[in-house]
């Protein structure tokens, strides 16, 4: 599945909260994560996201395009989650071995997840390592009309 995506860096993430909920977008969740990404020479990422929703822990496998470009649009392809649990696990282990994936970085964050229409908001304030995220996914002309939406308040908090 093609995903389309805005994502870039800031210095506060409460204003992007802020517009959110006064825009009418719905909270979906906010998520304690752990990310450990793999990567292969193929160019490919595989992501083992570890999930805690009030007390509750789940844990997923995906893969994803390698972008690790400074652009704020990308554009790759993501496959579905798979859940891991004790009957898989095995399975999991060995497709990361087969392909030849190596543990590239660990990634803890904390995700607060808005959505309205086709668009949602994944607002990351992360720990390790320190930074905030905001990126904006969907349809293409839709992710488009809120980015160019909320230019000022891009602008006014990016980090350069």
């Amino acid at each position: 599945m093609v995903e389309y995506e805005y994502s870039f860096k800031v210095k506060d993430i409460q204003p992007f909260i802020a517009y959110c909920e006064e825009k009418g977008y719905i909270k979906e969740k906010d998520v304690e994560q752990i990310r450990i990404l793999y990567k292969n020479n193929n160019g490919i990422l595989a992501r083992i996201t570890t999930n805690e929703i009030e007390g509750k822990i789940s844990k997923y496998l995906n893969f994803k395009e390698e972008n690790e470009s400074e652009q704020v649009l990308k554009v790759s392809q993501e496959s579905p989650m798979l859940e891991i649990d004790e009957n898989n696990r095995e399975f999991v282990e060995s497709i990361l071995k087969i392909f030849d994936f190596v543990k590239s970085k660990e990634l803890k964050r904390k995700r607060y997840v808005y959505k309205k229409n086709n668009v949602t908001f994944e607002i990351d304030d992360y720990f390790k390592p320190e930074m905030k995220v905001v990126a904006i996914e969907g349809k293409k002309a839709e992710v488009d009309e809120i980015y160019n939406e909320i230019q000022d308040l891009y602008q006014k908090y990016k980090l350069e």
